[in-house]
């Protein structure tokens, strides 16, 4: 927003506070002449209306904030959602409780509907400090219905006291003699309590770069509601002049939190539409202009995207090692083949002792930049032992290891259709064990015997994914024998993905007839194998998947 902007806001702020002070300082003045009880009947229309409108107003915060928290999952805007949904419930007690209204469950008095009043203002201050305080941008995995559910629990709470047990609360209003302290002094708490929430606002307000109109609306609505607790603290007679003053400050205040956390967020994508329209309009009136600047943008963004592209391949090919660790009794071999210039497969080999040797193979939902991205991630985040302060060093179990990529996948904010599928190994050298476990790995690990036969490693387990709110994963480690002379090969699923129409012609069981009768090979070679009839089964056509084949040889 530009200064201009700005200043016309704060220019907005103080014709607002002058004219408020001005309507409450003249009431005050003329105190005389314009003081008067209203006739009960009519006040009560007017209170019910009034009222009845704020209501609404309330219910239709709650109700944007509720319906657009899977979108955002932002903690401020539920907390607000949270906090209007109990101020509803709490201004409908009131107004149902207000003397001269039928009976609403127990009778109605002046008592009942000041307690009613009192709460609901606590609450809707209170409520705004907690909201303003927190970053506009946090957001929190809780379930929204927790929300929810503490709104409710809190007014009903407050119903019960209120109704059923009022005369075991210090009283705040005395008929024929008007306000109590205690009642000013809790007027005089909300009051602070809104400065100290305009003050909050106020600084989200001078951070935002942009939607500083919802804030300035939230401002200039607490400032109103400044003036509205001052009238309450004066009034005399619940159908008195002050307390219709502060019932009209009260609309006005509503009215613009209305604006600020409903309306807003209900134009924003038209307005986004109608700006987005009005710029077509205008780029129209030069079409030609705009096709080319287009197309030298798009030439010149393509270019620095395929460099960009290089630059990332290198990244990548960095991170997926090309020799692997000396490592007494194994045999490595590796080819990686990804779908466009950057891929989503991944694989490591760590030497964890001189006993240990951990192997991993994975590959991301997808292909290309993103799914890169992700093995990135994979790479910063899998941990294989655990180093203490005083040197010792632990080995995780694969158990372990998954666990944990697992849970902190689900703190990063990846989308939720994306997801991972790993298989992680533990060789033992002395035993000739592999300690194994998967999380939803989808092409089951094959072992070459060494007399020429295949296992198929049968695999279970949860894919890395966004699901740490409804899931805990429960992954199992399992373990078999590799004997000398057998080999581990793993791959991943775009190695059968030749053409998703005819799945037949490269799929999981005519690997096995490939591979069976191979005896006395090499770790290379047997990749080597499969590569080549997987190319003799590709022909001409394109590649539709990364591809990645391991095999671990028992020497």
């Amino acid at each position: 927003m530009r200064a201009k902007d700005i200043k016309a806001d704060f220019i907005t702020f103080a014709v607002v506070f002058i004219l408020s002070a001005s309507l409450l300082l003249t009431a005050g003045w003329y105190e005389d002449y314009i003081y008067m009880v209203f006739n009960a009947e009519a006040y009560l229309s007017w209170h019910v209306v009034l009222e009845l409108l704020s209501i609404i107003m309330s219910f239709c915060i709650f109700l944007v904030g509720y319906y657009t928290y899977e979108r955002t999952y932002r903690l401020r805007k539920i907390i607000q959602s949270s906090v209007f949904l109990a101020v509803a419930m709490l201004d409908t007690f009131h107004t149902l409780s207000y003397s001269g209204m039928p009976l609403f469950i127990v009778p109605s008095s002046e008592e009942k509907a000041t307690a009613f009043w009192i709460a609901a203002r606590l609450t809707m201050a209170a409520g705004m400090v907690v909201a303003g305080a927190i970053d506009s941008k946090k957001t929190t995995a809780l379930n929204k219905l927790s929300f929810i559910a503490g709104s409710v629990l809190w007014s009903g709470v407050l119903f019960c006291v209120i109704s059923f047990h009022i005369d075991k609360l210090p009283p705040l209003f005395i008929e024929g003699a008007g306000l109590t302290p205690l009642k000013k002094g809790l007027e005089y708490l909300v009051i602070v309590l809104q400065a100290a929430g305009m003050v909050l606002f106020a600084r989200s307000y001078s951070k935002a770069s942009n939607a500083r109109k919802g804030y300035s609306y939230t401002i200039m609505a607490l400032l109103i509601s400044i003036f509205s607790g001052t009238a309450f603290t004066m009034y005399r007679d619940v159908y008195d002049t002050y307390n219709l003053l502060g019932h009209i400050y009260k609309i006005i205040s509503y009215y613009l939190l209305f604006k600020a956390l409903f309306v807003l967020n209900v134009q924003s994508p038209y307005l986004e539409l109608h700006d987005a329209e009005r710029k077509l309009s205008k780029y129209a009136n030069d079409l030609q202009k705009l096709v080319e600047e287009r197309t030298a943008e798009i030439a010149a963004a393509n270019e620095k995207l395929m460099k960009d592209l290089d630059y990332a391949r290198n990244i990548q090919n960095a991170l997926l090692p090309d020799t692997f660790p000396k490592a007494t009794g194994l045999e490595f071999a590796v080819r990686y083949l990804p779908c466009e210039t950057i891929g989503g497969d991944y694989y490591n080999v760590y030497k964890l002792d001189d006993e240990n040797t951990g192997i991993l193979i994975g590959d991301v939902a997808g292909h290309g930049v993103f799914a890169a991205m992700i093995t990135v991630f994979i790479n910063q985040n899998i941990n294989v032992r655990r180093v203490y302060d005083d040197g010792t060093v632990k080995l995780l179990t694969p158990k372990q290891v998954l666990t944990n990529l697992y849970y902190t996948y689900n703190m990063m904010s990846f989308p939720d259709e994306t997801y991972i599928v790993l298989f992680y190994g533990i060789y033992n050298r002395t035993t000739g064990t592999l300690t194994y476990c998967s999380a939803g790995m989808n092409m089951f690990p094959l072992i070459l015997k060494r007399n020429g036969e295949i296992e198929k490693i049968r695999l279970e387990g949860l894919p890395i994914c966004r699901l740490g709110r409804l899931v805990n994963p429960s992954y199992e480690n399992k373990t078999l024998q590799l004997d000398p002379g057998d080999s581990l090969i793993l791959f991943t699923d775009g190695l059968t993905e030749i053409d998703r129409d005819h799945p037949e012609l490269f799929s999981e069981a005519n690997i096995i007839e490939f591979l069976r009768g191979l005896t006395d090979t090499a770790a290379d070679d047997i990749v080597m194998y499969i590569l080549d009839a997987y190319y003799a089964m590709l022909g001409d056509r394109e590649r539709i998947d990364d591809v990645t084949v391991l095999v671990a040889k028992v020497e």
